[in-house]
């Protein structure tokens, strides 16, 4: 007799061919598609009957093995079996029309439940889509995929989940995800505290708690890849295809944090409007200090701060001296004055290229929301006469700055 768990991964992937079927009808099933919808639905109607009717059977075994003092977890053949989901299998088994495999049309449905009840548009046509618990897990033991199970080779290797590689984070940004709806964030503020005596009443401290409302904001990315790699089933192989789908992801988030306008998130560029440097000359000690100084005498927080720069700024700080007799620089490439300092290409500079701002502030103040699924629609005809599968990844996301007197920009360095 098959298990509960089988059951509902045949009924997956019928609900997925299924899916499939409706989707590429255009405005109405024809008379033999409606006769295969009828008997898809039909045989999914059945598996409902069965899996209750497992359901009920495990739960009588548990039962009985209770009353014999026997502790029964699943059945024999669940903890045999392994679970696991490729996202090269689903993109192959879509670019050559193929139903999705067991495993991988119930991660999809998973996703695309995930994806309705936000209130997120569910991708249409062939398209295979990861749900934000899995792009959380940290865990994978014996979950069945709830809690990444489902990520791991049959073999002890972790694959890497699609989740953007994210590279200001290391400053201290906060990154949430699998949010639901627009999230309002509250503005930090200086809360007040003091002694009493044991029955004093304590006096309220009127700050202001209202901050910005991170919304859901569509990044998306267009790749052509090799029907030949599709085929591939090598660990490494699916783990180098999702690395560089989680740092194409990242870099975009990463510039809209920094630089964002438009249907993007707002940047800090803009964000920014308080503490502002204006000396246009190569970065200097002064400059540095004067920036750390602006956002202390805003009464900035001070939980994670750091310097943000480009790497032309940085290599140029490394060969800047404090002065003329010290002999110290400015930089070793790692900090300014004691705090971190990170240099990324992703900085974008400014008046055609002349101006290479700088950031300095508490990047805790940072936030970075993500909403449910990483979808991937797969389009095998547009670059099929290359040899190539095109790849639509498409995913919601949002930056939100808490508090921006915690943060200072020169926007007008040079490094001449």
């Amino acid at each position: 007799m098959k298990t509960s768990k089988q059951l509902k991964e045949e009924r997956a992937s019928l609900i997925t061919e299924q899916q499939r079927l409706v989707q590429g009808a255009g405005e109405s099933l024809k008379t033999e598609e409606q006769t295969k919808f009828d008997d898809l639905q039909d045989r999914i109607e059945g598996f409902d009957v069965s899996v209750k009717r497992a359901e009920q059977f495990e739960a009588n075994e548990k039962r009985v093995a209770a009353v014999a003092g026997v502790v029964v977890d699943e059945p024999v053949e669940e903890v045999k079996e392994e679970k696991r989901f490729s996202l090269l299998r689903s993109l192959s088994a879509l670019a050559h029309g193929k139903p999705l495999h067991a495993d991988d049309a119930e991660v999809h449905e998973r996703a695309m439940e995930e994806m309705r009840s936000e209130g997120l548009n569910v991708p249409d046509g062939n398209a295979i889509s990861i749900p934000g618990s899995m792009l959380r897990a940290q865990t994978v033991d014996g979950d069945a995929g709830a809690k990444g199970g489902a990520l791991v080779a049959s073999t002890p290797q972790l694959v890497r989940p699609l989740q953007p590689v994210l590279p200001i984070e290391q400053l201290g940004v906060n990154v949430m995800s699998g949010l639901v709806g627009d999230v309002p964030l509250p503005t930090s503020g200086a809360f007040t505290f003091a002694y009493g005596a044991e029955t004093a009443a304590t006096s309220a401290t009127d700050v202001g708690f209202a901050g910005p409302t991170l919304k859901p904001h569509r990044c998306s990315g267009v790749v052509d890849i090799s029907k030949k790699l599709l085929l591939q089933t090598s660990f490494n192989v699916e783990a180098y295809v999702i690395e560089q789908i989680n740092i194409a992801y990242g870099n975009a988030v990463t510039s809209a944090a920094l630089n964002g306008s438009g249907d993007a998130p707002t940047g800090l560029y803009s964000l920014i409007t308080t503490n502002i440097d204006t000396t246009a000359s190569n970065l200097t000690h002064d400059i540095a200090v004067n920036l750390e100084g602006l956002v202390d005498a805003a009464d900035g927080t001070n939980v994670k701060r750091g310097y943000l720069a480009d790497t032309k700024v940085r290599a140029k700080a490394k060969a800047t001296k404090i002065d003329a007799g010290s002999g110290i620089f400015l930089s070793d490439g790692k900090e300014i004055n004691g705090y971190p300092l990170m240099a990324s290409t992703l900085m974008p500079t400014l008046d055609a290229g002349a101006s290479h701002p700088m950031i300095f502030g508490d990047w805790n103040q940072l936030t970075v929301g993500y909403w449910g699924a990483v979808s991937i629609i797969v389009d095998p005809y547009t670059q099929a006469a290359s040899g190539k599968v095109r790849l639509i990844i498409e995913g919601y996301s949002d930056v939100a700055l808490t508090n921006e007197k915690a943060f200072a920009i020169n926007k007008v360095l040079t490094v001449a």
